[in-house]
């Protein structure tokens, strides 16, 4: 594993990695590699570099951030006796329109609501107001698989009516506290930050350097507590979420309803994964944990997978984004050979 990460390294993939894996729920291995900053700009070495990369490290998750927005939306609907067949229009109050008064809260949680795939307004958009009169779908819901941060901003707003209050205080509530990840959050504190990699020089907007804020931009746009994007948070925690979902349901502090609904295939995407309620399943670069492997990635070059009913477990956090982004072949095929890695017992 050590070799995998020197590759990327050399390979200029990311300047900052750490892989755990667990086997029957117990941590095995742990490498890292780099620092939290090595750029103030493209070209421009950090006046200060950061401190070396170990385990305490926390990366912006990204999208990985869509797997614990709808652990919290399941967990909100089995407390209240429902489940995500019923529809939006019964939470939130802009979906009494014709084009989202079908959709049902499965479908933005599986990309199927027919939503497009980003949102553009990236002007500060404080209670995401702009967001809440303008999104709507662009497609029918339940015509087709579009992978959708605006279904996930929508999910977030969900719980957020639901557990009548802001989506951090409820992620923490039912996923995180429960499941013992105490070093994630969203908009981690200005104390924080010498543990947080850095991330991106963007200039649309004109962040400069973005360290200790969410690198996502609509995100960003929309406070930085989103359901699509916006916590940070370690390895060992993403393993503990990962564990989550490898155990049978009721075998974790996670609801069994919830397990079954993250890791129960519903549709099919374009390029051959299935995808659950949250989670996708048979991800080609996941498949050395198997075609029922369940995984997610997020933007910045952070993954996990795990295989429910199998022993192990490995979160793959990297800041491929730092101080621009890289090709994302690149960090698909550092992926596929760390989970290679990790299914054959390379530990050491």
């Amino acid at each position: 594993m050590e070799r995998v990460l020197q590759d990327g390294m050399r390979e200029r993939v990311f300047s900052a990695a750490v892989v755990a894996i667990a086997v029957d729920g117990e941590i095995v291995a742990e490498h890292a590699v780099g620092d939290t900053r090595t750029w103030d700009a493209p070209g421009v070495p950090a006046v200060e570099t950061g401190r070396p990369t170990d385990a305490a490290t926390r990366f912006d998750l990204a999208s990985l951030t869509k797997l614990v927005t709808a652990a919290t939306l399941l967990t909100l609907l089995d407390e209240r006796g429902a489940d995500a067949a019923v529809p939006v229009v019964g939470i939130l109050p802009e979906f009494d329109t014709p084009a989202l008064r079908r959709i049902t809260v499965a479908q933005p949680l599986t990309h199927t609501a027919g939503f497009a795939a980003e949102w553009h307004d990236r002007t500060p958009d404080p209670g995401a107001a702009r967001f809440r009169a303008e999104a709507r779908p662009v497609d029918a819901p339940g015509t087709g698989h579009r992978y959708s941060c605006v279904g996930y901003i929508w999910a977030g707003l969900a719980a957020e009516a639901l557990g009548a209050a802001s989506l951090d205080v409820l992620a923490k509530r039912h996923v995180l506290t429960p499941l013992g990840m105490t070093d994630t959050g969203f908009a981690p504190g200005s104390n924080l930050r010498p543990l947080v990699a850095a991330t991106e020089f963007q200039t649309d907007p004109p962040r400069g350097m973005v360290h200790g804020e969410v690198h996502d931009e609509t995100a960003w746009a929309l406070g930085g507590v989103v359901g699509n994007a916006g916590l940070f948070g370690t390895a060992r925690d993403l393993l503990r979420l990962a564990e989550a979902l490898r155990l049978p349901p009721g075998g974790s502090a996670l609801r069994a309803s919830v397990v079954r609904a993250m890791t129960s295939p519903v549709a099919v995407a374009a390029d051959g994964y299935a995808q659950a309620l949250g989670p996708r399943i048979g991800e080609s670069w996941a498949r050395g944990f198997g075609r029922r492997a369940v995984s997610h990635t997020g933007y910045t070059g952070t993954a996990l997978a795990t295989r429910p009913g199998g022993r192990r477990s490995v979160v793959f956090l990297t800041n491929r984004v730092h101080p621009l982004r890289t090709p994302a072949d690149a960090i698909t095929t550092m992926r596929r050979r760390v989970t290679d890695a990790a299914a054959a017992g390379g530990d050491q």
